[in-house]
């Protein structure tokens, strides 16, 4: 509106703001109106709970709001289907129990079957994982797992000290992660940043991941992967795998991994199998523009994964890995094998690309690649010299 705007214009805009405005509140469910405190003391799990049923029934969709603050929450499942889209805005800081008889178990936050979901805010996630990390005979939870979701973003959102996985993705479709970070000492436990499993569609972009285990890791049926612009460091870089332990795992495919930096990690971009497994395959990987600093394994397949192996069960490997290229990747290897190819002799890997790879070896020294059983050419500049 100008400034000769009349009297009954002004009206019909004020009367808009406020239908907006009310709209908005109604639509909005603030845990501390369903008896959450702030203290981080307090068990504020069943207020987190009852907003997230009165979001979820709402016709129309909901918005649970946990404002600034320290939130104590226990174990919970926020389960859908909703009457519209649902969100979860974390402005505050969530907290898992410190309790020793809470350090076990499948998980934290899991948010199931949902559809058209949105997890934002400037908040965090705080899994205190500490204490849980000693723990070895019993599972860890997944600070946030989202399972059967359908249409999801996840932005702005730190986890910090999970007690396993920081995010969980299995059996989900078109999910987007962008501006999260997630933060974990670099010898804590299986704190994956993000793991995803049996779910197609999933993008990854502007993140950061600083932890004790994988960056991103991808299982069995992970099609369709979008990974693009993350800092991946300390952890042990991107993993796809591991691969073959169990009957009928669905095949990986469709990964593209673009303009991302690895600083100081143990892998850079690798493919891990049980070197005896079972039957699937690794088809249509991409790893395109990344920048490795100071990274002992930049460029690695392993098909000869075992914790304990004769060496006769070496290299049995029945998961196919073809179609993989690797182009434009450079910085500096903190080992000497710049390139480690150790693929099945069953089922040898197949149409491997490298192109335009730059790694020189940061000790004494030149470095080195290594191919054992794998089919594939090279293009551009090769520094270690290509093997295939």
């Amino acid at each position: 509106m100008g400034l000769n705007s009349s009297p009954i214009e002004c009206l019909v805009f004020i009367a808009i703001l406020l239908c907006i405005t009310k709209c908005y509140a109604q639509n909005v469910f603030n845990i501390m109106q369903f008896g959450a405190r702030n203290d981080g003391r307090t068990d504020s799990t069943q207020a987190l709970s009852k907003a997230w049923s009165e979001a979820c029934s709402h016709d129309g969709g909901g918005v649970v709001l946990v404002p600034d603050g320290r939130f104590l929450i226990f174990s919970l499942v926020l389960k859908g289907p909703c009457k519209g889209s649902i969100g979860l805005r974390i402005n505050g800081e969530l907290l898992a129990p410190i309790d020793p008889n809470f350090a076990i178990g499948q998980i934290w936050l899991s948010i199931y079957e949902v559809d058209n979901l949105f997890v934002d805010g400037y908040g965090s996630l705080n899994g205190r994982g500490s204490l849980a990390w000693s723990i070895k005979k019993f599972n860890r939870p997944i600070s946030m797992k989202l399972s059967k979701i359908n249409h999801a973003r996840i932005t702005g959102i730190t986890s910090y000290n999970s007690k396993n996985f920081h995010f969980s993705v299995h059996g989900c479709n078109d999910v987007t992660f962008d501006h999260i970070r997630t933060m974990a000492p670099k010898d804590s436990p299986n704190t994956d940043g993000i793991h995803i499993s049996k779910s197609s569609g999933i993008n990854i972009m502007h993140s950061r991941f600083d932890t004790g285990d994988d960056c991103i890791s991808l299982g069995p049926g992970s099609r369709f992967i979008n990974i693009t612009n993350i800092y991946c460091g300390p952890g042990h870089g991107i993993s796809i795998g591991s691969l073959g332990k169990y009957p009928n795992e669905e095949d990986v495919s469709d990964v593209i991994v673009r303009d991302s930096t690895f600083v100081g990690t143990d892998n850079g971009v690798r493919i891990k199998t049980w070197s005896s497994s079972l039957p699937s395959s690794v088809t249509k990987i991409t790893f395109l523009n990344l920048e490795m600093k100071d990274v002992k394994n930049p460029i690695v397949i392993d098909q000869n994964y075992c914790l304990d192996c004769q060496r006769d069960q070496m290299s049995n490997s029945r998961v196919k890995i073809r179609d993989v290229r690797y182009e434009n990747i450079r910085g500096t290897s903190a080992t000497q094998v710049a390139v480690n190819f150790e693929c099945s002799h069953v089922l040898p890997c197949e149409d491997i690309v490298l192109g335009n790879i730059n790694l020189p070896f940061k000790g004494a020294g030149q470095p080195t690649s290594i191919c054992n059983n794998v089919k594939g050419h090279a293009f551009g500049k090769q520094f270690p010299n290509s093997c295939l």
